[in-house]
C-alpha cells in the first residue's frame, strides 16, 4: 500500500494547489516480492510517465485518451521491464547464481494493483485496476438522506464476463477458464503483475524450475499460447462532489470485499462520520484549500492475535450465533456481514471497516477470527489492506488543524501496532 504526492513545476512557479495525489493497494500472492516491488517504485513510475508525458498540465476533457492510455502504457511497460531483466539474467551464464535468484523473485510471485490519482484542478480522480481489488466511491444522495455506492474498478476474475470473452478471442479453442471457481489455468485473477508462470513459455518456467528453483511449471497441455494474464490496467474517471456532504473513496483488497458489500462497505463510513469528522491536519498546508485525507490501515492477516484485545479494549458484546456457519462447499466455518452487527469505536476509518468486516460487535467472533494461526489461517481470513480517502476536507483554522492531528496519529500509531501484532 502506498500514497504520496506528485509535484506540480514549470519554468515560472509552483503551484501546490496543482499537485496530484496518489493511493496505492498491492495485494501479492506466491510470495512478498513482486507487490513489496510494485510498492516501492510502480507508484513513481506512473508519476514520471504523466509527467513526462504532459498529463498534469492539460485541458480538461472528460476520460481523456491520451491521460487513460499513459497510466495503461505505465503498467505494462512496468509489467515488461521486470520480465525482461529477469530474460537477461537468466541468458547471462556469468551471472552469480544468487543474484539471478534473486532477480527472479519478482516475476516468480504476483500482484494485483489498484491504482488512484487525484487532480484537484480539475477535482477529478482516476482509478486504475490490475486484479481483484476494489474502488468504491461513497456519494451523498440527497433524495434519500445517505450515502450510495459507486463502484469505481471492476474485478478482474474469471466471473467477469468481459474478461471471459477477451481471454477467449485471444487463446481461441483452449479451455482457459474453469466456469465453476472463475480460475485462470489455476490462478483467481486474470490481470495482474508477475505471475511468470502464466505469462512465459514453458521452456522458461522450466529453466526456472531446474536451475534456480522456481515453482513447478503449470502443466504442458494448459499453457499453450502464453501469456494468459496481462497487467494493463481497466482506467475509470469521476468528477468528485465537494459540498457538505463531499465524496469519499474505500479501496480495499479482496480480502475485505469477501466480506463486506459495496453497499454495506459504504454504510459502514457513513456510520463512522456520524461520530467523527474526516479532517485534514497537516500544518504545513494553506488553510482553507480544499484536499484530501486518507486513513489507512494494511497487515497481513495471518499471525498472532495476541494482543489484539488491548488493540480494541472497547468493543461492544453481541451473543447473536446464526450468522456464524460452516460452508461445505468452501470446507471452512464461515460469517455473514451486515450492518446490524456493526460498531463505530475506531477513530481511524481504516480500522473501523477492518473491526466490522470482522466480527463488528461480535467480540467473540473477531477474537477468533484473527486468532486462527497459519496455516490454518488462509482458510478464514485473507491480507486486508485498506485505505479510505476523504475529498474536499476544509482545515478552519491552523491552531484547529494541529489540534486535531493528535488522533489520526494515535489512529496510525495503533493500527501499526496491530499490523505488528497480526504478524506476531
Amino acid at each position: 500500500m502506498s500514497s504520496g504526492t506528485y509535484t506540480f513545476h514549470s519554468d515560472h512557479f509552483n503551484d501546490s494547489s496543482r499537485d496530484w495525489s496518489e493511493w496505492s493497494i498491492f495485494d501479492g500472492h506466491a510470495g512478498p516480492r513482486t507487490s513489496n516491488l510494485l510498492q516501492d517504485v510502480l507508484p513513481w513510475h506512473i508519476g514520471g510517465e504523466l509527467w513526462e508525458n504532459g498529463c498534469m498540465d492539460r485541458p480538461y476533457m472528460p476520460n481523456d485518451k491520451h491521460i487513460i492510455d499513459t497510466i495503461k502504457r505505465a503498467f505494462v511497460k512496468f509489467d515488461s521491464d521486470m520480465f525482461e531483466a529477469v530474460r537477461k539474467a537468466l541468458a547471462d551464464t556469468s551471472r552469480p547464481r544468487a543474484d539471478t535468484i534473486s532477480l527472479l523473485a519478482n516475476v516468480l510471485s504476483g500482484s494485483c494493483a489498484l491504482y488512484a490519482v487525484f487532480d484537484p484542478k480539475n477535482s477529478v480522480v482516476r482509478v486504475a485496476n490490475v486484479g481483484d481489488s476494489r474502488a468504491v466511491l461513497g456519494r451523498w444522495d440527497p433524495q434519500d438522506g445517505k450515502y450510495v455506492a459507486k463502484v469505481m474498478s471492476v474485478d478482474q476474475t474469471g466471473f467477469n464476463q468481459a474478461e471471459v470473452d477477451r481471454i477467449s478471442s485471444e487463446h481461441p479453442g483452449e479451455d482457459v477458464i474453469d466456469p465453476k471457481t472463475g480460475r485462470v489455468h489455476g490462478i483467481m485473477v486474470s490481470r495482474a503483475f508477475g505471475d511468470s508462470r502464466w505469462k512465459w513459455p514453458q521452456e522458461l518456467n522450466k529453466l526456472a524450475y531446474n536451475k534456480f528453483w522456481g515453482p513447478k511449471p503449470r502443466p504442458d497441455d494448459k499453457i499453450l499460447t502464453p501469456p494468459y494474464l496481462t497487467a494493463e490496467p481497466d482506467v475509470t474517471e469521476i468528477k468528485i462532489q465537494g459540498g457538505d456532504h463531499p465524496d469519499f473513496m474505500i479501496m480495499a483488497s479482496d480480502g475485505f470485499w469477501d466480506k463486506v458489500s459495496n453497499d454495506d462497505a459504504v454504510a459502514c463510513v457513513q456510520m463512522w462520520l456520524n461520530k467523527y469528522k474526516a479532517v485534514d491536519f497537516l500544518e504545513n498546508e494553506e488553510i482553507n484549500r480544499p484536499r484530501t485525507v486518507a486513513y489507512p490501515f494494511t497487515g497481513p492477516m495471518d499471525a498472532q492475535g495476541g494482543a489484539l484485545a488491548e488493540m480494541f479494549p472497547k468493543a461492544s458484546q453481541s451473543t447473536e450465533k446464526d450468522d456464524v456457519y460452516f460452508d461445505s462447499e468452501a470446507g471452512t466455518l464461515q460469517w455473514r456481514t451486515s450492518q446490524k452487527n456493526f460498531v463505530v469505536e475506531d477513530d481511524n476509518c481504516g480500522v473501523h471497516l477492518l473491526r466490522n468486516a470482522l466480527g463488528g460487535n461480535r467480540r467473540d467472533l473477531f477474537d477468533s477470527v484473527v486468532t486462527v494461526q497459519p496455516p490454518l489461517s488462509r482458510n478464514v481470513r485473507d491480507d486486508i489492506s485498506i485505505n479510505v480517502i476523504f475529498f474536499g476536507v476544509n482545515v478552519q483554522t491552523h491552531a484547529d488543524a494541529i489540534a486535531q492531528a493528535h488522533q489520526p496519529a494515535a489512529a496510525r500509531e495503533r493500527s501499526a501496532a496491530l499490523s505488528r501484532s497480526l504478524r506476531g
